[in-house]
């Protein structure tokens, strides 16, 4: 069973982090119309996150100092545009985006990649069939990252415990399964898949057109993304999985997979862009086929709109 004090954590991480994402989204829409509110409000956020680092996977602190980097940037850029009367067209020595290479991430990635040499990447694949394979030697908690992938099956069950956080980026056409951890998992830029996940903290952002099955300590988060379906985590019935799900801390914990704040809609009646699934699939007995029948198990995925 996960300790009293995994828990509490895990409780505590959630509910900071609904409360950062709203704090970020009044900051944003403040700038332009009240800088010094917007000033105040962000100092707060500033010294309520280094507060909240007790707590926070490393991931998460590494994320949300971005997110505050971001603001104070945009906060500058109004104080400049405030005190000239106009904007600057500032000279940048920062090149064009190029085409990805395998060897290395894009600039556009580098904020928000794992790819190190202790994280588990998966990148530029097209119609395979991907197993994890755990280390031979045992290591503390590291990243995932799944970038770049279409028409494949990408199983991480094996590698599930071992993460503390997963990031899915430029996904088409995939099934990806892991298994549950304490940690968080963000998507971004992907269509037409299925998510089988079990983590404290969810997010996605800027996707559409996606079956998410889905264990949540906290209020799953969408941001710009539209036709997303939930369902609770499959009942896989095996022991290993129950034994994932203790060693995770999530075992015993509510699942939220049904209270998801939609950032993109404010108003009091229901988001447009989720919904729960009305016809979860029951039988994920293909993910365990020897023969890795790709295709069978492709075919379904939510069609293209």
């Amino acid at each position: 069973m996960a300790s009293a004090g995994s828990m509490a954590n895990a409780s505590a991480a959630g509910k900071f982090y609904e409360h950062f994402r709203a704090e970020y989204a009044t900051i944003k829409s403040t700038i332009a119309s009240n800088r010094s509110e917007a000033a105040q409000r962000l100092r707060q956020l500033d010294i309520a996150l280094r507060e909240a680092n007790i707590y926070l996977p490393a991931y998460d602190q590494k994320h949300l100092t971005k997110d505050l980097e971001e603001l104070r940037a945009l906060l500058h850029k109004q104080s400049e545009t405030k005190r000239f009367g106009f904007k600057f067209k500032k000279a940048t020595t920062t090149s064009k985006v190029q085409p990805k290479k395998a060897e290395e991430p894009q600039p556009e990635q580098a904020a928000n990649s794992t790819d190190s040499s202790d994280s588990y990447v998966f990148k530029d694949i097209a119609g395979e069939w991907v197993v994890a394979e755990p280390r031979s030697a045992a290591s503390a908690s590291t990243d995932g990252e799944l970038r770049d992938i279409s028409e494949s099956v990408v199983d991480l069950r094996s590698i599930g415990g071992s993460l503390r956080a997963l990031n899915c980026r430029r996904l088409q056409n995939c099934i990806v399964i892991c298994g549950p951890f304490a940690g968080s998992t963000t998507i971004r830029d992907s269509s037409n898949c299925v998510f089988i996940i079990g983590v404290r903290q969810f997010r996605m952002e800027n996707s559409r057109n996606i079956d998410v099955y889905l264990h949540c300590a906290s209020h799953p988060i969408i941001e710009k993304s539209t036709e997303i379906r939930f369902a609770p985590y499959p009942e896989f019935g095996s022991k290993a999985m129950e034994e994932e799900f203790a060693r995770s801390g999530l075992k015993g914990i509510s699942n939220s997979f049904d209270k998801v704040d939609d950032f993109n809609w404010l108003k009091r009646q229901a988001s447009p862009n989720w919904s729960l699934n009305d016809s979860p699939i029951a039988d994920w007995s293909a993910l365990d086929d020897a023969l890795h029948p790709r295709q069978k198990l492709l075919d379904v995925l939510p069609q293209a709109m």
